[in-house]
């Protein structure tokens, strides 16, 4: 009898276990619905690495025909206004701050739900974001559970209640940085040699990931290396060159002909030769409006009414660009709105 006792016990508290998780998925489940963050990034309360969870979902459903994905690289190294102006091409940056592969998974997953774009371009950078077995898992685990659990991602939103709302300008997920502050070092930043930088396993795995989800969805993938002399050698590079060749993805290593597109590396960085600035993008977008419309057919929706409204933001994008004149976004007092 004592042994069915306890065995009821453990069943018991196992059952309460079980509910008391089930209860707070619900729970938080039902919180990131209330929760709202496309109006609490309208208001100006969402900003930096979660900016674009939650931009994406304010934008008119199925109007995006190419996401830019990557980290910080690509978050500021291709223009979505200037796609528009130049092309017609209907852009987003669908970018995060030091993004892992892992946390681009997501986030693409989470991008899908709104859009269904016909080519993705994903920056490789964040490939080796990853070193730390430990905290690499813990930063997967913690954008897994953010992902299903949205609450968790703005958990301390609480803290704007009741404060003024201010805004940093995002366009399409890209944020304006005109500030020069040139690359001084060597130009021919790309030593040869033999050597291959080591891809954690983990970056891999999610970058398959990655590959497999656009080609489940039809969606067509070009991987890129933005130029930058801070990010990228040789070493890095090989390990790309290997990577895109084994698995047969259109690739564009940006490293190789900064030259042909004009960067001038002491008037296009903002920050010494890591990110390219505004005047730097306005020549990589060009670019890569030219790459896209030679080998993909992508529609120009310019003049097209249900598209109006990029006129309009191309607009304010202009006057951004008049009024933030050698400052950068993260240079604005008290997150001024230019627009």
């Amino acid at each position: 009898m004592e042994a069915n006792s306890d065995e009821t016990i453990s069943l018991k508290a196992i059952i309460k276990i079980l509910l008391f998780c089930a209860m707070m998925a619900l729970t938080l489940t039902i919180a990131g619905i209330l929760l709202n963050p496309g109006k609490w990034f309208l208001e100006g309360h969402i900003k930096d690495r979660n900016a674009r969870y939650a931009e994406i979902m304010t934008i008119p459903r199925d109007c995006i025909d190419l996401y830019n994905m990557g980290n910080s690289l690509a978050m500021v190294g291709i223009s979505p206004m200037d796609l528009w102006a130049d092309e017609g091409y209907t852009s987003f940056n669908l970018c995060k701050g030091a993004s892992r592969t892992s946390e681009a998974y997501y986030l693409l997953r989470h991008g899908l739900k709104y859009q269904h774009p016909k080519v993705i371009m994903i920056e490789t950078n964040m490939m080796f974001r990853s070193d730390d077995p430990l905290t690499d898992a813990q930063a997967t685990l913690s954008e897994i559970f953010q992902y299903y659990f949205p609450f968790i991602r703005y958990h301390n939103l609480w803290q704007s209640v009741g404060e003024k709302g201010g805004m940093r300008e995002y366009y399409m997920g890209y944020l304006v940085s005109e500030h020069i502050m040139p690359y001084t070092g060597d130009p021919d930043y790309l030593k040869p040699t033999d050597e291959v930088k080591k891809i954690s396993p983990i970056s891999v795995y999610y970058m398959d990931k990655i590959l497999r989800l656009c080609e489940k969805k039809g969606i067509d993938v070009i991987l890129y290396s933005l130029c930058s002399p801070k990010c990228y050698d040789t070493t890095r590079l090989n390990a790309i060159h290997a990577y895109v060749s084994s698995r047969g993805v259109n690739y564009i290593d940006f490293n190789q002909n900064w030259k042909e597109m004009g960067i001038d590396w002491s008037h296009d960085t903002r920050d010494e030769g890591d990110h390219l600035n505004a005047y730097g993008v306005t020549k990589v977008t060009a670019y890569v409006g030219d790459y896209l419309r030679e080998h993909y057919t992508l529609p120009d929706h310019r003049g097209e009414a249900a598209y109006a409204s990029w006129d309009t933001l191309y607009t304010a994008y202009c006057k951004t660009l008049k009024e933030m004149e050698g400052k950068s976004y993260y240079m604005l007092e008290g997150d001024t709105v230019y627009d």
